[in-house]
């Protein structure tokens, strides 16, 4: 019976692994970004984190993903602004913090398709207003 019970153990933290492990993050730079989608194109969850009026992306935000239905959450400090995750079917309570802020959102996980999850920090969290909106800021606005 410990025998099961250990063995149990090891394929519950096997699988929280498991789970942690398909999701990447990155995305700084317009380069990154297209790397890291192609990287995953077979996710079905997209996370994206921005702060402020302009919506300026930002790294470092802690992050949990927890199964409604019961199962493992994992977390993890997202080192850029998009993150891809492969997870199974189902529904999610995403917590994101970013400099004392915390925000939550519910993602719910098709057979099909990506769920796609944009996560805003306010204003007092954000970097200062760089100035105006370079031609480089403009083209990525508007390709999604």
């Amino acid at each position: 019976m410990a025998t099961r019970a250990i063995a149990l153990a090891a394929l519950a933290s096997w699988c929280a692994a498991a789970n942690a492990a398909q999701l990447t993050c990155g995305g700084v730079g317009s380069d990154a970004r297209a790397e890291l989608q192609a990287r995953s194109n077979d996710a079905n969850l997209a996370l994206e984190f921005f702060a402020g009026k302009r919506g300026q992306f930002v790294a470092d935000v802690e992050l949990t993903v927890t199964p409604l239905g019961g199962g493992s959450a994992f977390s993890t400090t997202a080192d850029g602004p998009l993150c891809f995750a492969h997870v199974a079917p189902g529904r999610y309570r995403i917590e994101a913090s970013y400099r004392g802020a915390t925000r939550l959102a519910n993602a719910t996980v098709g057979n099909t398709g990506r769920a796609h999850v944009a996560i805003g920090f306010p204003e007092s969290v954000a970097e200062p207003d760089p100035g105006p909106i370079s031609a480089e800021e403009k083209r990525q606005a508007s390709t999604p």
